[in-house]
């Protein structure tokens, strides 16, 4: 007798959860595109389920508490910001709020800003000393194109949702099941 076993890919499929705050809506989408991307490359049956915000909600507080809600079981928090070059008192107040709400041990922080000299902004310095107070993973452009941090963490995420094999329990003190009557095998 021959069984075959069909494999249905969406069962061995990861999904990880990605917030992105964003100014620009063509920038948000190339945010996402980046993430499919970073995920192709780590050669794992993952994907991601992104949720984009436009920063200007975070003025609004109840608004903001909404997004926060979202993105307290991501990932990984994107900050895809092409025309914001110093951080709103809204932004800060929103990342206290997640950090204080977040459901994820170990999430990043990716910020992606064009342009050569991303890193000189006040916005990319204050979201990555946010990022080294609370012990997070900062990740930025400059990282997903050249030295593969970015797939690396993703790979590291991935592993770490990936779910636990089942553990054999012992059970102490419980009797053993019944054996079955003696000459009932057909082996015997």
């Amino acid at each position: 007798m021959n069984a075959i076993a069909i494999r249905d890919e969406s069962l061995f499929e990861m999904t990880l959860k990605a917030t992105v705050i964003y100014d620009d809506f063509d920038f948000a989408t190339r945010a996402a595109a980046l993430l499919e991307r970073v995920a192709l490359r780590v050669h794992e049956a993952m994907k991601w389920d992104v949720k984009p915000w436009r920063l200007d909600v975070l003025k609004q507080s109840s608004l903001a508490e909404v997004a926060g809600a979202e993105a307290a079981d991501a990932d990984l928090i994107v900050f895809a910001l092409s025309k914001t070059h110093s951080p709103p008192p809204e932004l800060a107040v929103w990342l206290e709020d997640w950090e204080a709400h977040r459901q994820i041990e170990n999430p990043a922080v990716m910020v992606l800003i064009p342009g050569e000299h991303a890193a000189a902004t006040p916005l990319w310095h204050e979201l990555k000393q946010f990022a080294a107070r609370r012990g997070l993973a900062f990740l930025s452009s400059h990282d997903v194109r050249d030295n593969g941090d970015s797939m690396q963490f993703v790979h590291q995420l991935w592993q770490r949702r990936q779910p636990a094999a089942p553990a054999l329990e012992l059970s102490v003190g419980l009797p053993s099941p019944p054996r079955p009557p003696p000459h009932w095998g057909i082996n015997e």
